[in-house]
C-alpha cells in the first residue's frame, strides 16, 4: 500500500440506458450564471484557462474499408486479421428460414414477442437444459433496469434420457416426440399466465419452422411407435464435415434410433446412448460439434454444426487434416503413458476422452485447423448482404457470448492441462503439497495442475502484473494521475451500427470493439501527443461493470515538470464547474448529455449552483484546494471534475478525489 500523490479521474461518457433509449438531447432549464449579462466576454474569467486549447471536433473513428477475403466491418485500429486470419479462415454462412428471419427483423407483435422473450423461446425449444448461477442483480430487471447476462462458474448444457417418471412433465428433448400432434398442448403447458396467447402464436411459428432440423425429425418420428421405454437414441457427438464449404448436416448423420438388442450401438465413433428406461443425464461438452445445434436451435434451426478440433483452414485438403489428426492421435496415446500428470486409470473413459481433446487441441491452432477463437470471431462479424442471427439475439446473444467465452477458456485450459511436461508442473509439487497438506508420505499427495503465466486471469499472471506494477513505482516513483475512461453507449460509431429496433446493450460484441478502438486512440494521445504532459510510465487495465459497459483505469507517472504541484495546475486540467453556456455551448451540452444522468438531479445541480437548494435553503458552493505536506485534498459540492481537453476527444469526463 502506497499514497498516491495526486488522483485525477477521468470518466468517458456513460448515460443510464433503458429498454427504450433514444438519441434525444437532454434539456435543462436555462439558469443564468450571473444576472448581469451586458458584458460577459469582456470580464476575465480567472478559470478560463481550463478552457483553453480546446479541440474544435468531438473525436470520431476513421472509417476503414471493410476485410477484403471475408468482407466484414472493421472497424480503427483492428488488425487486418481480426476476422478471418486473413482469409485463412473460412465459413459457410447461415442459411436461415425466411420465416425465423421475420421474427429476428420484422416490427410486428409477433416478432417483438419473440426478440423480447428470445430466452425463454430458445430455453423451450432447446435440447438440452442449462444450469448455471446467474446474478440475479444483473438478470433481474426489478432490481436492475439494464439486463445483462452474468453468471458465475462453469456452464453446463447436459441431455437427459426419455424415461418416464412421476411427477415430472415432459421438457426439452422429450417435447419433440409430440411436435406432429396439431394440438401442440404439450407446448402450451410452459406458456406463462400474463402473455399466454402471445407465447401460443409464437410457438406455433417456431415448431413449423424446426420441422426441417434433423434432430427434430428424428424424435418427431419417435412418437409414432409404441413401446417407446424399448427404444434407444444415438446422439452423434462428432459430426466431422468440411465447414468450409456445408454445415448442415442430415438426419443419417446427427442420431439413429433403434430397438434394445439390435447391432446398432456402435454407429457412431463418439456419441450419446439416451435410453427409454431411465432418466440418466448426460453433458455435452464444448467440443463437441454438436454443442451449439443443441443448445441454441434458434440460432442453429438447421442443426448446423459449431466448432470442433477438425475444421481445416482454407487452402488445407480434408484428407491432409484427417492424416495429422490420426498422428496427434497416435502421439496422444503414447504421450499418455509417460504424461505423469494423467491419471493411469484405463478404465475412466470421461478422463480419456479429456486428454484427447487436449491433444488435439494442441494443433487446433496451428497450421491445419481452425481454433476455437478463430472460429467464433468469425462467426461474430458483421457482414453487409450477410443475414447473422446471433446478431440479433439480444438477450440471447449476451448468454451466447459468455457461453462462447466460457469455451474458449475451457480450450486454452484444457491445453494446459494435457502438457504439464512442458511448463515442468513437477517442480511445483511434492514438498509444497506436503507442506500443506500435512502429509509424511510423498504417495499420499494428489497431483496439482498449474497453471501458466501466459494464462491471462490466472493467479500467476495477475501475481506477475503486480510485481512489474510496483517495480514501475519503486523505479519512477508514486503515480500522479489516476484515470478511467468509461464507454459510452452513445457514440455515434456504436449507434450507426445498430440495427433497427435495438439498444447497446443487445449488442456487446459492436460496445467492445468501438470502446477498445477509442481506448487506443485515447492511449495515442496521452502517450505520444502528451496532452496531459509528458507520461513516463503508465499502466492501466480493463474491466467491466455491472451494466456491461467496459472501462479502463490508468496509473500515470508524470515528468518531474509535468507534476501538479499547486492549484494553478489543477486548474489547467479539470474544472469543477459547468462551463459557461453562452462561451462553451457546445461543450456545455457535452456536459448536460455527458455527465448528469436524471433530469431531478440535474435541476438540483443548477438550483446549487446559483445558491439555492430545491428546498429554498442556501445551496452550497464550490470547495477549494488544499495541498498538504501529503498531496492534496479537493472538496467538491457542485459538480465532479470535468476536463474539457479530454472531453470532446472521446466524450470523457474527469472528477478529482482525495
Amino acid at each position: 500500500v502506497y499514497h498516491m500523490h495526486v488522483f485525477v479521474l477521468i470518466l468517458s461518457v456513460h448515460c443510464t440506458i433503458s429498454e427504450e433509449d433514444n438519441d434525444e438531447d437532454v434539456e435543462m432549464e436555462d439558469v443564468d450564471d450571473d444576472d448581469d449579462t451586458t458584458s460577459i466576454s469582456n470580464v476575465p474569467d480567472p478559470y478560463d484557462m481550463v478552457y483553453s486549447k480546446l479541440p474544435t471536433n468531438t473525436h470520431k473513428l476513421k472509417s476503414v474499408e471493410d476485410c477484403k477475403h471475408c468482407y466484414a466491418k472493421k472497424f480503427e485500429r483492428e488488425s487486418m486479421g481480426f476476422c478471418c486470419r486473413k482469409g485463412k479462415i473460412k465459413l459457410a454462412n447461415p442459411n436461415t428460414p425466411l420465416e425465423l428471419m421475420r421474427l429476428w427483423t420484422s416490427a410486428d407483435s409477433d416478432s417483438r414477442h419473440f426478440r423480447d422473450n428470445i430466452r425463454f423461446f430458445n430455453g423451450h425449444f432447446s435440447f438440452t437444459s442449462l444450469y448455471c448461477h446467474l446474478d440475479s442483480d444483473t438478470t433481474n430487471i426489478s432490481k436492475h433496469p439494464i439486463y445483462t447476462f452474468r453468471a458465475h462458474g462453469q456452464m453446463y448444457h447436459n441431455i437427459r434420457s426419455f424415461g418416464k417418471q412421476d411427477g415430472l412433465d415432459r421438457s426439452h428433448l422429450e417435447l419433440y416426440f409430440y411436435d406432429d400432434d396439431p394440438s401442440l398442448e404439450h407446448r402450451y403447458r410452459s406458456c406463462r399466465k400474463e402473455q399466454c396467447q402471445k407465447d401460443k402464436e409464437v410457438i406455433t411459428q417456431l415448431v413449423n419452422i424446426l420441422h426441417g432440423n434433423p434432430y427434430s425429425e428424428h424424435l418427431r418420428s419417435m412418437g409414432h411407435v409404441d413401446d417407446v421405454d424399448d427404444y434407444h437414441i444415438t446422439l452423434n457427438l462428432d459430426q466431422r464435415m468440411d465447414q468450409r464449404i456445408y454445415n448442415t448436416p442430415t438426419t443419417s448423420e446427427v442420431a439413429a434410433v433403434w430397438v434394445e438388442g439390435s447391432e446398432r450401438r456402435r454407429q457412431f465413433e463418439n456419441s450419446v446412448i439416451l435410453q427409454g428406461k431411465n432418466r440418466d443425464i448426460y453433458g455435452i461438452k464444448s467440443y463437441h460439434g454438436c454443442y451449439d445445434a443443441l443448445s441454441y436451435p434458434l440460432f442453429f434451426p438447421r442443426g448446423e454444426l459449431g466448432w470442433h478440433t477438425d475444421i481445416p483452414k482454407e487452402g488445407v485438403p480434408y484428407e491432409t487434416m484427417m492424416a495429422a489428426r490420426a498422428a496427434r492421435l497416435a502421439r496422444g496415446h503414447n504421450n499418455r503413458s509417460s504424461n505423469p500428470s494423467i491419471s493411469d486409470n484405463a478404465d475412466d473413459d470421461e478422463d480419456q476422452h479429456h486428454h484427447r481433446f487436449s491433444i488435439l487441441y494442441a494443433a487446433s491452432g496451428g497450421r491445419l485447423c481452425v481454433s476455437v477463437r478463430d472460429y467464433y470471431c468469425y462467426k461474430f462479424q458483421m457482414r453487409p448482404g450477410i443475414f447473422n442471427p446471433i446478431l440479433f439475439g439480444k438477450r440471447l446473444f449476451q448468454q451466447f457470448a459468455v457461453d462462447t467465452y466460457i469455451k474458449i477458456e475451457n480450450s486454452r485450459l484444457d491445453y494446459i492441462w494435457g502438457h504439464q511436461d512442458k511448463i515442468r508442473a513437477d517442480l511445483y509439487q511434492g514438498l509444497v503439497d506436503s507442506l500443506h497438506a500435512g502429509e509424511g508420505r510423498a504417495d499420499s499427495v494428489e497431483k496439482r495442475t498449474v497453471l501458466a503465466t501466459s494464462f491471462i486471469g490466472g493467479p500467476r499472471d495477475m501475481r506477475r502484473r503486480y510485481m512489474d506494477a510496483m517495480a514501475l513505482v519503486r523505479r519512477y516513483g508514486k503515480p500522479d494521475i489516476f484515470l478511467t475512461m468509461t464507454c459510452n453507449p452513445n457514440w455515434d460509431e456504436i449507434r450507426q451500427e445498430l440495427y433497427p429496433g435495438q439498444t447497446p446493450q443487445d449488442r456487446p460484441d459492436l460496445v467492445v470493439r468501438v470502446f477498445r478502438a477509442k481506448l487506443e486512440e485515447l492511449k495515442n494521445k496521452l502517450l505520444k501527443k502528451d496532452i496531459l504532459g509528458k507520461v513516463r510510465a503508465y499502466v492501466y487495465v480493463v474491466e467491466f461493470q455491472k451494466r456491461g459497459l467496459p472501462h479502463a483505469h490508468f496509473l500515470l507517472i508524470m515528468e518531474g515538470r509535468y507534476k501538479l504541484t499547486c492549484p494553478e495546475q489543477y486548474d489547467r486540467l479539470i474544472s469543477a464547474e459547468l462551463p459557461n453556456k453562452k462561451k462553451y455551448p457546445e461543450l456545455y451540452n457535452q456536459c448536460l448529455r455527458s455527465i448528469l444522468r436524471q433530469t431531478g438531479y440535474m435541476r438540483m445541480l443548477v438550483l446549487s449552483c446559483t445558491g439555492t437548494s430545491p428546498s429554498g435553503t442556501p445551496g452550497r458552493q464550490v470547495g477549494i484546494i488544499n495541498i498538504g505536506e501529503k498531496g492534496y485534498e479537493i472538496q467538491v459540492d457542485k459538480l465532479e471534475e470535468l476536463c474539457p481537453l479530454i472531453l470532446p476527444r472521446g466524450n470523457a469526463i474527469t472528477c478529482g478525489s482525495s
